[in-house]
């Protein structure tokens, strides 16, 4: 059986190397970076929606499922359901740093090498 991990590998080396290297026009940078940051603000989109699905659905059985713990097992019922929360934000870190941030940070750090002047105008330091 074949094991896939969920890592996503960002952009491709070669066009970030080509970007670094100035070997791109105007035009195609900026074209790349209207189509990175489309993709970027679905899945930013993507990401707040799932983050509150989780939430209303660990406060959803944690909530119902209280009603029915009893009073030995509540400190058992509320350290579990807290353990799950905490996964849960880790696996929501994970998405976040992995799936949502990393093309745009890759594109972010090749412009601040091969187009400074892009970099400072597509992406305000604050």
């Amino acid at each position: 059986m074949k094991y896939r991990v969920i890592y996503n590998k960002g952009l491709p080396k070669s066009m970030l190397e080509k970007i670094k290297n100035r070997e791109y026009t105007l035009d195609e940078i900026h074209s790349m970076y209207q189509v990175i940051k489309r993709n970027y603000d679905a899945k930013q989109k993507g990401w707040i929606r799932a983050m509150i699905i989780l939430i209303i659905c660990i406060v959803g059985v944690g909530g119902l499922g209280i009603t029915k713990v009893q009073q030995q097992a509540l400190i058992v019922y509320l350290f579990s359901i807290g353990f799950v929360a905490g996964l849960c934000i880790l696996i929501l870190i994970y998405a976040k740093i992995n799936a949502v941030n990393k093309e745009m940070n890759q594109l972010q750090k090749a412009l601040e090498i091969g187009y400074p002047e892009l970099a400072e105008r597509f992406f305000v330091k604050s």
